[in-house]
């Protein structure tokens, strides 16, 4: 629970966490905590988590986000002409082809929005993107560096979107490795509460519900959510040891449908799907204010 606003602020710091197009229900949890008087001093996120972070770190207001996140044509910015021979590609296994997007769209939506702005120019709250970078082994929260590029590097995830090479690196999604960031604030003096919010689907949950029936990709997937949600425990433990506030939020949701080819097709048409998914993050959030 937060403490009151209007008596000692917190200096909030808000992790988004990675999630298979999460992007609505994270910004429904922070909608609703910005209509609560929430006001973090610094966000950070992981694959759609860093596009909800970097897109409020660099000024977009309430209503640009919604109508980012709500546009009709959705599916459009995740459609392009050479998918079908790329995801030929993908499944075969050619050299130099780990995805079947280019993510040409994606980044011109986001150029359309944000510019040219850079990581360390973002005003609004101070900034962490996760990435995973395979060269070195590591996994990096970046806080400099062209801001379009580093988020679409932590949303690239192999397979779906191809690796973005920032200021010559090249960089992969960052949920590989880190689920949602939050070890930067560790022993940050200016951080005294760390809220993180994490997605997870309902097919996940009746999965495990039925475990006994996994097959081998769903147990492989089931084994990286594991290791991704006890390596986020471990890191929230040495908050709360460091005297941090530590308030860890799980939204569950159906699972987001942009529409053909990437997905489903929507139970309903995108803006009104996506407000569906707002509203469960919005609801999560209010537990956290209570």
């Amino acid at each position: 629970m937060l403490p009151d606003p209007s008596s000692t602020p917190p200096r909030l710091a808000l992790a988004f966490g990675s999630s298979f197009f999460g992007f609505a229900t994270h910004f429904g949890f922070l909608r609703e905590l910005l209509a609560g008087g929430g006001r973090p001093i610094a966000v950070a996120g992981s694959s759609a988590g860093a596009i909800v972070a970097g897109l409020y770190a660099a000024g977009l207001g309430i209503e640009q986000l919604e109508a980012a996140f709500t546009r009709r044509d959705m599916c459009a910015y995740f459609r392009e002409w050479r998918m079908p021979l790329r995801a030929l590609g993908t499944l075969l296994g050619w050299r130099g082809t780990p995805a079947v997007l280019e993510g040409l769209h994606l980044r011109r939506m986001l150029h359309e929005l944000i510019g040219e702005r850079r990581i360390e120019d973002c005003t609004t709250a101070r900034l962490h993107l996760a990435v995973t970078n395979f060269r070195t082994n590591r996994v990096e929260l970046r806080d400099h560096g062209p801001l379009v590029d580093t988020m679409l590097a932590s949303f690239a995830l192999p397979g779906l979107i191809v690796p973005c090479r920032v200021e010559g690196e090249m960089l992969w999604d960052g949920g590989l490795g880190c689920s949602a960031p939050v070890e930067q604030w560790i022993d940050d003096p200016n951080v005294t509460h760390i809220v993180a919010h994490s997605i997870l689907h309902d097919v996940q949950v009746r999965a495990r519900e039925g475990s006994d029936r996994y097959n081998f990709a769903s147990a492989l997937l089931a084994s990286h959510q594991l290791t991704a949600d006890e390596l986020l425990r471990w890191k929230l433990e040495l908050a709360r040891r460091a005297g941090k506030t530590v308030i860890a939020v799980e939204t569950i949701t159906p699972r987001p449908r942009i529409g053909v080819p990437l997905t489903l097709r929507p139970p309903k048409p995108w803006p009104e799907h996506a407000r569906d998914l707002m509203a469960l993050g919005a609801a999560s959030a209010r537990r956290v204010r209570r």
